[in-house]
């Protein structure tokens, strides 16, 4: 997650340097156009990778009894976390579809001459 951060903030840094590098307007190189276009997934991977190092976190507290295995365990419901669970996994389905539907539009379409 903290790579995939510093990466973005890199790749952030590099594209103003590119940008007011001259005064007159310039296009991207291709190779960071791809660059930038294959980093779209890192910030789900990032996102997901915080959550289970969140979890996962947990665990060796419990192990070790420097946590109460009382505060480590939810008293959720396992039917709650099933449906909260499959509510998730068809949000984000769906997002991905709309997601990826604009993109593809837009990509069809192309750049605009200014």
């Amino acid at each position: 997650m903290v790579e995939s951060g510093f990466w973005f903030v890199g790749l952030f840094l590099l594209s103003l340097l590119v940008l007011y590098r001259k005064k007159e307007r310039q296009e991207f190189p291709r190779w960071m156009l791809y660059c930038m276009l294959w980093s779209i997934p890192l910030a789900y991977l990032a996102g997901q990778a915080g959550w289970v190092v969140a979890e996962v976190g947990r665990q060796p507290w419990t192990i070790q009894d420097l946590l109460p295995t009382i505060a480590a365990v939810s008293r959720i419901d396992a039917g709650s976390v099933k449906v909260t669970f499959s509510l998730f996994v068809v949000l984000f389905t769906a997002l991905l579809v709309a997601e990826v539907k604009i993109l593809t539009r837009q990509i069809k379409i192309g750049p605009q001459n200014d």
